[in-house]
């Protein structure tokens, strides 16, 4: 049987197990989508459809199942590339762990995937031919505190976004990708054959996306090589000028798959030596600067590619599209990710205990909004759009003063000041008005009510004596302090 290009793409951007230590990333779901359409592409990519697998939002155990089919399914001559975004950690002799829905960092070895276990599935595998790509925190320490005790072995490539002792950074705005993604994305795509062979090679790639980080003054990224030559990852095709000057044919949005299927694909380049570095080509800033959109543009793509899971009860539940239930004991909250394909999403959640319909203040979101629902029971929810993700959470989640709130809908629940609180509107996000509602967190009653017009300052809400509570605002960016 032909050798394949597979690739397993994980991403993880909620940490409901742990929201105190594991903040919510913008990026890790955005990148898996971006980095699939450049592995995919039908000019570039040296990946099939099919041999793509993609993993959002996934708990440890789900993950490890994922990452034990994927290697042991390979045959010999399979390039294999698996890929992770997400948060990083480190346990208390330095290994790396990989974190997801379920992680808790008191109890890393349990609830995470850890460098360890990665590379004993590699070790496995019959594949000679492994790319291992990082993005998240501490990414150089992979299988150690020093990246040159990093996973090692024949046809072993390692690429990391940043040292073992760096933090990396997340995307800066809810539909982008991470510095370090974009990069990888770039250099895929359209700026990475160094040499001018028609190929993309590990080595090219890395050199590239080296020297974009260096230039952003943004974290190093570190690789390991065990091999005798290089994997080719992407290729040029030729250039055909035209009138109007070079235009990329048109794409169409690609199947869903599973990590089970298999379809013939072309044999893997052969290994080729490295290629000396060459001078990063002029136009690329302006790329880096425009990616934002150009992401946004490459998820509208992939919508279809998404492999995610039904969500259950417990602390929390996994993102799901179109539908999913959940069951929960009052309160919790619902994270609605309108960000991914740019189609809006309305969300109906109804209470399959009682048979009423809890509602829900947002319709036709283009951006994340989070909502706290007071009632217990079995819920289900059905979007309007499957490029929608829903996210159960268990609790009213922890905020602390003073915070700012870019989402939508309510904040996280937290300790009323005796003072009162100020809420300062930093974006009104094009519009000249904002309301603002004040919350009992522990039954959802409303205890004030405020409005902010262009030119006003800082709204008072009154907590009225209540322990925790929380704030509602439409589609504004809000700065939560207590008074003084």
């Amino acid at each position: 049987m032909a050798g394949r290009y597979r690739a397993l793409l994980i991403g993880n951007s909620t940490y409901p197990a742990d929201e105190h230590n594991l903040q919510t990333l913008k990026g890790p779901v955005k990148d898996i989508a971006v980095l699939n359409r450049a592995l995919v592409d039908p000019q570039t990519g040296l990946f099939a459809d099919v041999d793509v697998t993609l993993l959002p939002e996934a708990s440890s155990m789900r993950a490890l199942r994922a990452l034990g089919t994927f290697f042991t399914t390979a045959d010999r001559d399979d390039v294999l590339l698996v890929y992770f975004s997400g948060h990083g950690k480190l346990d208390q002799i330095g290994r790396l762990h990989l974190c997801m829905q379920d992680t808790e960092t008191t109890d890393l070895l349990s609830t995470a995937v850890s460098s360890v276990r990665i590379n004993e599935f590699a070790d496995a595998s019959r594949a000679r031919n492994v790319v291992i790509v990082l993005d998240c925190c501490y990414a150089g320490a992979f299988r150690g505190g020093d990246f040159g005790d990093a996973v090692a072995g024949p046809g072993r490539y390692v690429m990391t976004s940043c040292r073992g002792t760096q933090l990396a950074n997340d995307a800066t705005v809810d539909n982008g990708t991470s510095f370090f993604t974009q990069h990888l994305v770039e250099g895929l795509t359209s700026a990475a054959d160094q040499d001018g062979d028609g190929y993309v090679s590990f080595s090219d790639l890395y050199a590239y996306v080296d020297r974009c980080l260096r230039e952003d003054g943004k974290q190093i990224p570190q690789r390991r090589v065990d091999a005798d030559g290089d994997v080719r990852l992407a290729k040029r095709p030729p250039r055909v000028a035209t009138v109007a000057g070079d235009v990329p044919p048109a794409t169409e949005p690609v199947a869903a798959r599973t990590i089970a299927d298999k379809v013939p694909h072309g044999p893997p380049a052969p290994p080729l030596p490295a290629s000396p570095e060459k001078p990063r080509p002029a136009w690329t800033r302006r790329r880096v600067a425009t990616i934002g959109t150009a992401a946004a543009a490459v998820i509208a793509g992939a919508v279809t590619t998404v492999l995610l899971v039904q969500s259950s009860g417990g602390s929390g539940g996994s993102a799901t599209p179109g539908s999913g239930t959940y069951t929960a004991n009052a309160p919790w909250r619902l994270r609605i990710d309108g960000t991914l394909y740019g189609s809006g999403c309305t969300v109906t959640l109804t209470n399959t205990t009682s048979g009423d319909t809890v509602p829900l203040p947002g319709s036709n979101l283009y951006h994340v909004a989070q909502y706290q629902i007071n009632q217990t029971g079995s819920f289900r929810w059905r979007s309007t759009d499957r490029s929608c993700l829903v996210t159960p959470f268990a609790g009213t989640g922890t905020a602390a003063l003073p915070f700012t709130q870019e989402q939508d809908g309510d904040t996280d629940a937290f300790t009323a000041p005796a003072a009162g609180l100020n809420v300062a509107v930093k974006d009104a996000l094009g519009g000249s008005q904002c309301d603002l509602r004040l919350f009992d967190a522990a039954n959802g009653q409303e205890l004030d009510i405020g409005k902010w017009r262009t030119g006003d300052g800082p709204v008072t809400l009154n907590s009225q004596g209540r322990a925790h509570v929380y704030i509602f605002d439409d589609n504004c960016v809000i700065q939560v302090s207590a008074q003084r």
